[in-house]
């Protein structure tokens, strides 16, 4: 009979709160295609939400906080931004970002459920000691 074919799996991490997310396996059976599947194993291959970061998207907007200085200069032109993320992760109220952030700034955050705000930034509104926002 022939070789046992190669299966290949791995575990992905949500983009927004960093947890294990999706499982991918390699349906093709095929050693090559089992390899291609293992180097995504650990890694963010998508922007969906996982289920918990869907829920705080019903609840509120994710604030994710960076750090510009350590940053890409280009970190938000790719179709997955990827900045130098500080490990901020807060669910606020549209009407908490309609009060702070420029009109057209909430809208995108409104309609996108999450923004990215600079660590310093969070930090002067308070978001690292205020009560009810859930920090993760």
């Amino acid at each position: 009979m022939g070789m046992k074919p190669e299966l290949g799996v791995a575990l992905t991490k949500c983009y927004f709160c960093g947890e294990n997310d999706t499982i991918v396996m390699n349906t093709r059976l095929t050693k090559h295609m089992a390899e291609k599947v293992e180097e995504l194993n650990g890694k963010v291959i998508h922007m969906n939400p996982c289920n918990k970061c869907q829920g705080y998207m019903k609840q509120g907007i994710i604030l994710l906080t960076f750090d510009p200085h350590q940053s890409d200069p280009n970190w938000n032109e790719d179709p997955m931004p990827n900045p130098y993320r500080t490990g901020g992760f807060f669910v606020v109220t549209e009407e908490f970002l309609s009060r702070i952030l420029q009109p057209e700034m909430f809208e995108w955050a409104k309609k996108h459920r999450f923004m990215f705000i600079e660590h310093e930034a969070a930090g002067k509104l308070g978001l690292f000691e205020a009560e009810g926002v859930c920090n993760g």
